[in-house]
């Protein structure tokens, strides 16, 4: 989760975030070769971890009993997305001036803002192109699949302030908890 969760939020803050906010302190090369390296280690983290998510959901019977196709599909497009992505890192340090990440930020921006133009795009290299059609299919697919799930993390803040629980056993037989003097056990 730390690495897909690094990348997530990596790609909406560069991507998203206009040129003339950081120009004042962080040249694009900057901000290029920042991401290259710490979306590269969060990648990499990501595809330990997907690889062996997906080596258990396949090869486990167990858990292979209770996954349904499309909650593998996800998996493998994600996986794809995954490489994709960390092919692009060389193709991202050939360019150390920054431009190709201008190029991509203002592709997204443009997106974002229901003003879309992909001219400049056609000039990119392959990977990069794959990646982004591949990323907005996985937006297309999010609500239909597993990975909706993601909106509940945000309600998990809710456990922080929520009021204690009580769990009891619906098993008959059990006896109440003898360590907590408000429930006694009720005598046989």
């Amino acid at each position: 989760h730390i690495g897909i969760l690094f990348l997530f939020f990596g790609h909406f803050v560069g991507l998203l975030t206009p040129h003339f906010f950081y120009e004042g302190f962080m040249e694009a090369a900057t901000k290029q070769r920042l991401a290259i390296y710490a979306g590269g280690t969060a990648g990499v983290i990501c595809f330990v971890g997907l690889t062996m998510l997906l080596h258990r959901r396949i090869f486990d019977p167990r858990i292979r009993l209770t996954s349904h196709r499309t909650d593998l599909a996800i998996l493998i497009i994600l996986w794809v997305q995954l490489v994709l992505g960390l092919i692009t890192l060389p193709y991202s340090y050939s360019h150390a001036d920054g431009s190709a990440m201008l190029v991509l930020a203002e592709w997204a921006q443009r997106i974002v803002t229901f003003r879309p133009e992909a001219s400049a795009l056609v000039a990119m290299d392959w990977p990069y192109k794959v990646h982004m059609v591949l990323g907005m299919t996985i937006f297309l697919l999010f609500p239909f699949s597993r990975l909706v799930h993601v909106w509940s993390g945000f309600g998990s803040l809710a456990y922080l302030v929520r009021p204690y629980q009580v769990v009891r056993s619906r098993r008959l037989g059990v006896p109440a908890n003898p360590t907590n003097p408000a429930h006694p056990a009720k005598p046989r």
